[in-house]
């Protein structure tokens, strides 16, 4: 069975619909922090897509209209600019900026299997450093259902192939959140077998998106797009 590669970066920007910028006029700051965007994550999802030659999925709106890797029971599925909104407005915004990302990319699943492959889906996350004012001591977080053997070999492996990359590295597994949290992997899974479909998602530390680690950031961003296409290549082998 052949695979194909899904990117996908659910908290790309933190654009906000004319028709909602009232929602965030007391404050607008919030939008340029970590809770209104992955900061990095499109530069990121960009620079694995050109190693990669694969067209990503991004959503560019921001997070706190809805937020796209959550599930639909999930209490931070709006934040609280929105989540006091009338009824009507919280449909209208999920109806436009929640279904539509999301069933595009189970759509294309759905092909992916339908062809006879196997779908690697990944789906590129930063996280911000500092967490409950301490400190997270890990770079590079690899996402996985550790009761997924496929998952877990194709991330030990990336793992392993990043870290030839980058020895300095701090490299974990399942840090700073477990795969199997809720999100939109987990809820994939649901809908997919194991065998068709592998839900993995990178997490970078936001600290490389500082500008006085511009270098240092840019290689990070070609050795994670790298070694995913040394990973894949290995894993089909």
């Amino acid at each position: 069975m052949g695979t194909q590669l899904i990117i996908t970066c659910e908290h790309a920007g933190n654009e906000v619909p004319e028709e909602f910028q009232h929602l965030f006029k007391y404050n607008p700051e919030v939008l340029e922090t970590h809770r209104g965007i992955d900061i990095g994550a499109l530069e990121l999802t960009n620079t694995i897509s050109e190693i990669l030659k694969k067209e990503p999925y991004l959503h560019t709106v921001t997070r706190l209209l809805v937020d796209l890797n959550r599930s639909t029971q999930s209490p931070t599925l709006f934040s609280e600019f929105t989540r006091e909104q009338p009824l009507h407005v919280r449909e209208k915004i999920f109806k436009k900026y929640y279904q539509p990302h999301r069933r595009k990319i189970e759509e294309k699943i759905s092909q992916v299997i339908a062809d006879g492959e196997q779908a690697i889906h990944v789906g590129v996350h930063t996280f911000t450093p500092i967490w409950d004012n301490e400190e997270r001591e890990v770079d590079v977080g690899f996402l996985f259902d550790p009761r997924s053997k496929a998952e877990q070999h194709f991330c030990y492996l990336w793992r392993h192939v990043l870290n030839q990359h980058s020895s300095e590295l701090r490299l974990k597994m399942n840090e700073p959140y477990r795969g199997t949290m809720d999100g939109f992997t987990t809820y994939l899974r649901t809908q997919f077998s194991g065998d068709n479909y592998l839900g993995l998602e990178i997490e970078v530390n936001q600290r490389f998106t500082n500008p006085s680690l511009k270098e240092e950031w840019q290689q990070l961003q070609e050795d994670i797009g790298k070694s995913l296409q040394a990973t894949i290549q290995m894993f089909n082998s």
